[in-house]
């Protein structure tokens, strides 16, 4: 039982950073400042990015840790 309520909390952080994403992207369209909508641009790659887990190899081991 807890597996799908771990399943079901993964999907709720991936949908909340993808929700951050997205309103990044849109402070991005929004402002004029080219600073800050490089900054909003960057971190909603960022958190784009957190939502897709870590980037792994074929055996499972995260990329980024070696």
């Amino acid at each position: 039982m807890s597996n799908s309520s771990d399943r079901r909390d993964d999907q709720k952080r991936e949908l909340e950073c993808l929700r951050l994403a997205s309103d990044l992207r849109q402070l991005a369209k929004e402002t004029l400042d080219p600073d800050l909508r490089a900054h909003c641009l960057r971190m909603a790659k960022q958190w784009s990015d957190e939502a897709d887990g870590p980037a792994t190899d074929d055996t499972g081991v995260n990329k980024d840790l070696g």
